[in-house]
């Protein structure tokens, strides 16, 4: 064999290992790709889409009263924006009395709001009025709700998948016009690109780009950021495998779901449906073409032309992408003219001050969903998490609580349906993520009493019983148990003076007559789930409860006898849209109405003449019922009230369970103050309606019976019909008769 023979089969022994070698190595990462794109879920890589947590959608009811700066507010929260115009999606229009709104809508599931214009009118009492855009009356809207928090794990990565169809034709157009304005032709790889790149690579240019979508995406997906040679060659074997495996809208999806755009503090914004969210508070869906355009030209450097850092290198790259979409015929001129008129004009969403108040909630909500999905789905699978949380409420409860002398905890809900509106376990997050809402134990002194005197009323009780209000001792373990009053002893006391007064042996002479355990048996009725001690410490509150279940219970007082279930958790939908839970608000019937409307009327006296009597000095001037608190030594301090509207209930006191000399009037109530008084903006409180079956009695204070003229103290007494007296007062018989008995009875 001659020499130039040999050389030659040595060539092809070379050419053919080497055509073995690439054809393995593509065999290799197409299956590499291949397994990858097994896992891809809906819109992209299904292991790295954060989890969403979302705040209750507002309702605005015609009928009911509610200021208009505090709609307004809301509104603003959403990244609705305000204008003089006739309002297009996400924007509103106020000229007082009249705020005409676009909404956006939402799919909430159990309380969707559909799309479109609507009128709201403020009448002169401060009730609205509501109409949909062709004059049509609604009964109610629908404000859709607010991004508490996301959940994306160690990644710290947020991203939120969206399928071709949620992602608005300009901003399809605007991306391709920006990064690959052939993607609609090529085959994963751009030779005209390619060879402008090589041209400056031989001209000793650094390694240049010409990577087109397909190219990105691969390097994405499937390989590391360093810039190589062989990565290059890789990225492209990739792409043409991608383009031979995917059609072009699937391959555009992928990449839009899966490009960086920003960074929210230690987190990373990744995909066009959280940039949206992130830069302009609302869907991709509803992004316009000026904000399209925006979005598209962040890919290149989102933190260069980044629109809150530098809003003026970020309009002129978006007025290029703008420019390069009429040039390839992708907008009208007209179009083009409007879109580089708009201001770049970002959102401000939740700054981490509002995500801190937002922070127990969600804690808590985690924990409950915890041992149903485990933390991978929690944090990596694209959930959305809706719950029961009014985001203003949740940012005044923890305003209240960082401002509290000691350590403190408040919780408010709706008595009706059980949902938790705010929920706060601390002063500050960051220093404690212990949830003194629901994980701690205490014990809740006097506002335990309720129970004990609601058992009273349902065996027969009246407000005008008469209970012994005398030092008493009782057989304890070991030692007599002594009790005292805070403050002396009044001899005699009716049932209402006993509650509206906390006064501890009065107390305990009512619950040794109704039976401890009727009293423990109404607790657990209402909702007390912690273990409850058969003794008469029960009565003053010696066994230990939680403030969200404490507060809970006090609903049937609240909602005419019906104890409603607390939830914080509405739906959780996977990110395919499919709903994994909803569950229906629970309530059941624990109480006779009658028995409730006397036990409101009965905590209404604590408020008007018994120990949260102080409650006007802190600004509360509207109807209250409810109750002090207060432990041995101060170390716990409690109040638990409630309006027509909501129930709320705050605590203070120590982690170490120090004696602190708190009081229920004095540490306590004003949290709850408060925390009612913003409430109150948009959940105003009315007078307290009467069962109509009760009966009125004027009777009097001393005796329990029936009033005659000659009865120092008289009152208007309420009775569950065949519990009134009967008999006229004894004590202070009126006229010549009662003068003769009088002096001949001593």
């Amino acid at each position: 064999m001659t020499r130039r023979r040999k050389v030659r089969a040595a060539a092809w022994r070379v050419a053919a290992f080497a055509a073995c070698a690439a054809a393995a190595a593509a065999v290799w990462l197409c299956a590499q790709a291949e397994r990858k794109l097994a896992d891809l879920r809906l819109g992209g890589l299904g292991e790295s889409f954060s989890t969403r947590v979302w705040s209750a959608p507002h309702p605005v009811r015609a009928g009911e009263p509610a200021e208009a700066e505090r709609l307004l507010q809301r509104l603003d929260r959403l990244g609705y924006r305000r204008t003089a115009a006739p309002p297009a999606k996400g924007e509103y229009a106020w000229d007082p009395p009249r705020l005409t709104v676009h909404l956006r809508g939402h799919r909430i599931p159990a309380s969707a709001q559909a799309e479109g214009v609507y009128a709201l009118e403020r009448r002169g009492d401060g009730t609205w009025s509501i109409a949909d855009g062709l004059g049509n009356a609604v009964l109610e809207v629908r404000l859709e709700p607010e991004l508490a928090t996301e959940l994306s794990g160690s990644r710290r990565v947020r991203r939120d998948p969206a399928s071709w169809e949620q992602i608005p034709d300009s901003l399809r157009k605007a991306v391709v016009a920006a990064e690959d304005k052939r993607f609609w032709s090529h085959h994963g790889l751009d030779p005209r690109a390619i060879a402008r790149a090589a041209w400056a690579n031989l001209r000793g240019r650094s390694l240049q780009g010409a990577s087109t979508i397909t190219q990105q995406l691969s390097k994405n997906l499937f390989l590391s950021p360093r810039r190589t040679f062989t990565r290059k060659l890789s990225e492209a074997a990739l792409a043409f495998y991608l383009e031979l495996r995917l059609p072009k809208e699937r391959i555009l999806t992928l990449y839009l779901n899966h490009i960086y755009l920003g960074q929210d503090g230690a987190s990373s914004v990744a995909g066009v449906r959280a940039a949206a969210r992130f830069y302009f508070a609302k869907d991709a869906a509803d992004l316009d073409l000026p904000e399209a355009a925006l979005l598209a030209g962040l890919i290149r450097s989102p933190g260069r032309y980044d629109p809150f850092r530098d809003p003026a290198a970020s309009r002129e790259r978006r007025d290029q992408v703008l420019r390069r979409m009429r040039e390839d015929g992708a907008i009208s001129e007209r179009e083009l003219a409007a879109a580089l008129a708009a201001p770049v004009a970002p959102v401000k969403t939740l700054g981490e001050e509002e995500q801190a108040d937002h922070a127990y909630f969600t804690a808590e909500v985690v924990r409950r969903l915890l041992p149903r999905y485990g933390g991978e789905a929690l944090h990596q699978h694209g959930l959305s998490i809706h719950t029961t949380m009014d985001p203003l409420l949740q940012s005044a409860a923890q305003r209240v609580l960082r401002a509290a002398r000691h350590q403190a905890a408040l919780v408010a809900l709706d008595p009706r349906t059980g949902a938790v509106l705010a929920l706060s376990g601390g002063k500050d997050f960051k220093e404690s993520q212990f949830n003194r809402a629901t994980q701690a134990q205490r014990q809740p002194g006097s506002t335990f009493k309720p129970f004990v005197y609601a058992a009273a009323l349902e065996t027969g009780f009246t407000p005008a019983t008469i209970l012994l209000d005398r030092p008493k001792s009782y057989p304890g373990d070991g030692r007599d148990w002594s009790p005292k009053n805070y403050d002396g002893y009044h001899g005699t006391a009716t049932l209402r003076q006993g509650l509206a007064l906390s006064l501890n042996a009065a107390t305990l002479d009512l619950a040794s007559r109704v039976s401890v355990a009727r009293a423990a048996e109404i607790a657990e009725r209402a909702g007390i789930a912690s273990p409850i001690r058969r003794d008469l410490g029960l009565a003053l509150g010696s066994s230990e409860v939680n403030l969200l279940e404490l507060v809970a219970a006090y609903a049937p007082f609240a909602a005419g006898g019906m104890a409603a279930t607390p939830r914080l958790v509405v739906a959780v939908v996977d990110a395919e849209g499919t709903v994994l839970e909803a569950p229906p608000p629970e309530a059941r019937p624990v109480l006779d109405p009658a028995v409730a409307s006397l036990m409101t009327s009965l905590l209404e006296s604590v408020v008007t003449e018994g120990t949260a009597r102080s409650l006007p000095l802190y600004g509360v001037r509207f109807p209250v019922a409810g109750k002090t608190g207060t432990t041995d030594d101060g170390r716990d301090a409690w109040f638990v009230g409630y309006t027509t509207a909501l129930l709320a209930g705050a605590w203070a006191g120590d982690d170490a369970n120090r004696a602190l000399k708190l009081t229920g009037a004095k540490d306590a109530l004003p949290l709850w103050a408060a925390f009612m008084k913003e409430a109150a903006a948009d959940r105003p409180a009315a007078a307290f309606p009467r069962y109509e079956g009760l009966l009125a009695q004027r009777v009097c204070g001393a005796s329990g019976m029936v009033a005659l003229s000659g009865c120092p103290l008289q009152r208007d007494e309420w009775f569950i019909p065949g519990t009134e007296p009967q008999r006229e007062c004894t004590l202070h018989r009126g006229g010549l008769k009662g003068w003769w008995d009088r002096l001949f009875s001593r």
